[in-house]
């Protein structure tokens, strides 16, 4: 169950990003949130044996998030937000510390992000979840904010 605290944290993190694009569409809010912070943010849909949903990472002179090439739609625009958050929360990033053990708050925050920015931008989950994402979103409420 997400806190009153990390739900607030989230809040003010969704009150900083740009107005949500209508219809939505995760391209342009990724367009958005760059030309907000002066800094390019490239978005890359590769096959992630064994990794995370998605990652996100600065390379130096740009933000880049690599997401599962198999997620698509509500998912896709999930993880893309999930990493968005870490950006705007200014979270550690793999390049820097890659031996740095998730902080479950960190991901707690993100998740909430992403589900908070969904759901203002008229998105929803689909209604056929599979088994297992049934379990994610009863351990970490990964589709509902």
């Amino acid at each position: 169950m997400t806190s009153k605290y990390t739900r607030a944290i989230a809040g003010r993190l969704v009150a900083r990003l740009p107005d949500l694009p209508k219809p939505w569409n995760i391209e342009t809010l990724c367009r958005d949130v760059a030309a907000a912070r002066g800094r390019p943010l490239t978005v890359h849909a590769v096959r992630l044996r064994g990794l995370p949903s998605g990652l996100w990472y600065d390379d130096g002179s740009r933000d880049r998030i690599i997401h599962r090439a198999s997620a698509t739609g509500y998912y896709r625009d999930h993880i893309i937000l999930h990493e968005i958050c870490h950006v705007l929360a200014g979270h550690g990033t793999p390049r820097r510390d890659f031996a740095r053990v998730c902080n479950s708050i960190e991901e707690e925050l993100a998740e909430t992000f992403a589900s908070m920015v969904l759901k203002a931008a008229g998105q929803l989950p689909p209604p056929d979840l599979s088994a297992t994402e049934r379990r994610a979103e009863e351990l970490l409420g990964a589709f509902r904010a």
